[in-house]
This record gives C-alpha cells, sequence and structure tokens, in this order.
C-alpha cells in the first residue's frame, strides 16, 4: 500500500530516504529550509538511481522520480502525509525546534522519525503532546545502499508507532533493527568507533601504518563481515560452535581484550596530521567525489550479490 512521506531536510542523507521510499513506491514530498538544498535534491537523487540502473538493481528510474516534488514550505510538504523522515542538522537546539514543530504541524496520525546519529531520543523528544508517535530511525550511510536502519523508541514511543515503523521500512526494503535500550551514538557507531579507536592507537604506536590497517580490515575482516556479523563468525571459528570457540580460546581472547586500547584515544594534532599525510597520499582530497561513486558502486554490487531481488517496485 502506498503511503505519503515527508522528507524534512534534504541532504545527502535526506536525499537517501527520499530515493529508498519513492522506489518502494511511496509518494515524497521534499522540503529543506535552505532553498539551495532543495535545488539540488532531485538531480542528486537522479544520479544514485541511474547508477542502481545500471547495476540492473533496480529499472524505471522516471516512475520513481514522478514520485517525488519539491516543496516550498513545510505545510506543504506535511499536507496528508502518514509519515514524515526528520534528517536535519545533528544539533540538539535544531533537532528539538523542528521536533516542536512537527508535533504541532503534521497530521495527527503520522509518525514522526529522525535520522539521528548520536544523540538520545529522550534529550529533544521529550514532553510533545504527540510523543507516542515519534520514534528514531538511524541509517547508515550511504542509506540508499546499506539497508540496517536503527529503530529506537524516545520517551513516550508507543509499541504501535515501532511496529508500524518497522513494517514500512521492511516494505521499502530496509531491515529495522531494535535497540531495547537508550544509549548514546547508538550500537552501530559504538561498534565502528571500537574498532577505530584500537586503529589510532596502533596507528600512533607504530604497529601499523593507517593504509594497512585499512588493508586488514578491507582484506580480512571486511571479507567475513560482509556477509556475517561477529558473533557468527566466532560461531563458524570451531566446530563446536560459540561454546568451544570461547572456551578454547579463552586464554588468547582475555589476553588481547586485557591489552586493548579502552580509554578513548586522544586525536592530537599530530596524530590527525599521520593520518592526514597517508590518506592523502593515497585519496587526494580533490579524488574524493569520484572515490565516494567508486564506493557507491561496490556497494550496488554487494547489494546485487547478496540481496538478490530488485530494490523498486516499478
Amino acid at each position: 500500500m502506498s503511503m505519503k512521506i515527508a522528507c524534512v531536510g534534504v541532504g545527502n542523507i535526506g536525499r537517501a530516504w527520499a530515493s529508498i521510499f519513492a522506489r518502494g513506491g511511496d509518494e515524497v514530498a521534499l522540503y529543506d529550509e535552505v532553498p539551495e538544498a532543495l535545488e539540488a535534491a532531485l538531480p542528486a537523487i537522479s544520479d544514485n538511481l541511474s547508477a542502481m540502473a545500471e547495476a540492473e538493481i533496480l529499472e524505471n528510474t522516471d516512475a520513481i522520480l514522478s514520485r517525488i516534488r519539491l516543496c516550498d514550505s513545510l505545510s506543504d510538504a506535511l499536507k496528508g502525509v502518514n509519515y514524515i523522515q526528520e534528517s536535519v542538522i545533528e544539533d540538539l537546539g535544531v533537532k528539538r525546534a523542528i521536533f516542536r514543530t512537527l508535533d504541532t504541524e503534521a497530521p495527527s496520525e503520522a509518525i514522526i522519525a529522525s535520522s539521528v546519529s548520536s544523540l538520545p531520543p529522550s534529550e529533544f523528544m521529550a514532553n510533545l503532546s504527540g510523543g507516542a508517535r515519534c520514534i528514531v530511525t538511524h541509517p547508515t550511510n550511504p542509506p540508499s545502499l546499506i539497508p540496517v536502519i536503527e529503530v529506537m523508541l524516545g520517551p513516550a514511543t508507543s509499541e504501535e508507532t515501532f511496529e508500524k515503523t518497522s513494517a514500512l521500512l521492511e516494505e521499502v526494503g530496509q531491515i529495522p533493527v531494535r535497540l531495547n535500550k537508550e544509549i548514546f551514538g547508538y550500537v552501530l557507531n559504538r561498534l565502528q568507533f571500537a574498532l577505530i579507536n584500537e586503529a589510532l592507537h596502533l596507528v600512533e604506536s607504530g604497529y601499523v601504518s593507517a593504509v594497512d590497517a585499512d588493508k586488514i580490515v578491507k582484506f580480512g575482516l571486511g571479507r567475513r563481515w560482509a556477509f556475517m556479523g561477529p558473533f557468527e563468525t566466532n560461531h563458524l571459528n570451531a566446530t563446536g560452535g560459540i561454546r568451544e570457540y570461547y572456551d578454547k580460546f579463552a586464554n588468547a581472547i582475555g589476553g588481547i581484550l586485557g591489552d586493548l586500547k579502552t580509554e578513548p584515544n586522544a586525536l592530537s594534532p599530530e596524530l590527525l596530521a599521520q593520518l592526514a599525510e597517508q590518506m592523502e597520499t593515497t585519496i587526494p582530497v580533490s579524488e574524493i567525489p569520484a572515490r565516494q561513486q567508486w564506493r557507491d558502486k561496490q556497494l550496488i554490487a554487494l547489494s546485487r550479490q547478496f540481496d538478490g531481488a530488485r530494490l523498486d517496485n516499478g
């Protein structure tokens, strides 16, 4: 069943959400208080869809684009919508302000979801009259190509809102994951930065270069993690499963865990300069847009291999 969606804030994340909903068959209204961002939205979405079409993981991009309309005002974008995806700047004051506005102006039955990536929902969703319909849907960049969505309930979010939101996300090809308790940074970012913290320590201490640390992840950990998580990896590392794995290697695992850099690594100017020098030698800043396109093509290839089905409903 087609839904009416409003995407409020159309930077990189907001545009990706628009693409996701439109290719899923929904009608999408776009609004951003910055006219230049709104003007740039459709060309960027079109480029993204075209790349997917070239890889044959979706078709009929014209039909998808026809479901998206630009709105000059927030009130126009919110007319008759069932669901609102907010993707404004990650600033607590801005988030509080937009949620107060959306809570007041959105249709009473519309779900209001935030793309916030670190702020706990209680810090900007509290004391809203429509708090039961407010929820966090944290995507991974780029959301149009990485389907997992962390769904976190706000202080007053109802189970009905969670169920409807999860159902909608699944309908448009995303994979919702429920976070059982509020936590700063959410789960994906915390897992990511736990690894990055140790990587910073290893680079700063001279054990490995930044480029070679990336190789270890790309050609080692990442090869497995592209299709299974850390616990399934552990489970398959021993014929007796995860129980045998942790029992057999308890001393080695415990020794490594005890030796890890657990306190936050200081992002000193010297360390940042070292990282920048190594990464900019490998990928000059001027080449980043082209490398981003390369990244997206690799993700498209993975989507085609692992997801199987097309991403759009024609």
